[in-house]
């Protein structure tokens, strides 16, 4: 059995258990047994919703060597082989104690530490900033780079990503000259905690330049704002708000922009090839400008946290002119279908298998 230890809250929103859950129906496909390991009763309702076995430890998810002696219990008890950790609140020490039981491998995107573990896997391209392989021997397994990238499965079909390349041009030559009733993604996540998505709409529906532009906005399970979201929504005909949903593909192709924080959701944009206004929100982000800025790749307004209010109208000013400027949506389009091929959790399912 291979266990997968990631929780999910208001704190530390969705990401670390979706993109689990996307590496576990890999594993399950491949004939593997998976169960998740979490803290409390948060992420109860996505394992659920993906039908995935776990095991709720009722421990203090911000203090993981605490729960040890319950988590070792339960380990030996499933007959856990490997074990996936996703979390930054895992320790040297803790991690010194799982490997007397299992196998172990750690999602490590922002190298604080090097850890005793059998694998590491850093699916970001600014991997390459930090020192991992000096740093790790032979005996650490190291997934670097976009090809580990771990898209959902609506994000590619048949070993593809979703839009083929030879549907950019298609798609650009079909679209309207104008802007009336263009759909633009606004997503931040599971979480909000600077309110972002409230911010950035009272911000563009004041803008000439998106006065007409349908903003689909995306409502995390863990969004504690939800209050001014509706009354924006019924001020504004404009702002349409979606929650649980089913298919991100699906809504990301009938958009012609994006607006999100940092972030794996950056790699499926780029799987989708939407032109994309991105921000920071989070340490774990703080690196992705460096990659997704790059020749303009995607359009960064900067970290959200530093200066709110700055960082919003810098946000609306380069969606403004990203939604006029049918070159530059044509060339970030060719670049962003260049990033990842989509098949990345298949492989990593494959290299823990391997170990």
């Amino acid at each position: 059995m291979i266990g997968i230890r990631a929780d999910a809250n208001e704190e530390i929103a969705t990401g670390h258990i979706m993109r689990c859950i996307t590496i576990a129906k890999q594993l399950m496909k491949a004939g593997e047994r998976v169960c998740f390991f979490v803290a409390d009763e948060f992420a109860v309702p996505m394992l659920n919703w993906a039908g995935m076995d776990y095991v709720c430890l009722q421990t203090n998810w911000s203090e993981m060597e605490e729960e040890l002696p319950i988590l070792r219990y339960e380990l030996k008890k499933a007959g856990c082989e490997k074990l996936l950790v996703d979390s930054y609140r895992a320790t040297k020490g803790y991690f010194e104690e799982l490997k007397k039981i299992c196998k172990v491998v750690y999602i490590d995107d922002m190298f604080e530490d090097v850890y005793p573990v059998h694998m590491i896997i850093n699916y970001n391209a600014y991997y390459e900033r930090f020192p991992y392989k000096q740093a790790y021997g032979q005996d650490t397994k190291l997934l670097l780079g976009t090809a580990y990238v771990p898209l959902r499965e609506e994000f590619f079909n048949d070993g593809g990503v979703y839009l083929k390349k030879e549907d950019v041009a298609e798609a650009e030559t079909s679209a309207k000259e104008d802007t009336n009733g263009c759909h633009v993604l606004l997503s931040c996540g599971g979480g909000d905690a600077y309110n972002a998505l409230s911010g950035i709409l009272a911000e563009a529906v004041t803008r000439d330049g998106l006065k007409y532009i349908i903003f689909d906005t995306v409502v995390g399970r863990f969004h504690n704002n939800e209050g001014e979201l509706k009354m924006l929504a019924g001020r504004y005909e404009q702002i349409v708000l979606h929650h649980n949903v089913g298919n991100m593909a699906e809504l990301m192709g009938k958009c012609k922009a994006a607006v999100s924080a940092a972030g794996t959701v950056l790699f499926e944009l780029c799987a989708m090839h939407v032109p994309t206004v991105f921000f920071v929100c989070a340490d774990n982000q703080k690196y992705d400008s460096d990659f997704f800025a790059r020749e303009e790749r995607m359009l960064f307004a900067g970290d959200i946290r530093t200066d709110r209010e700055v960082c919003i109208k810098e946000i609306c000013t380069r969606l403004e002119r990203l939604v006029r400027d049918k070159k530059l949506q044509t060339e970030m389009k060719q670049k962003l279908c260049e990033v990842t091929d989509g098949n990345g959790a298949e492989r990593i399912a494959e290299e823990i298998i391997r170990l």
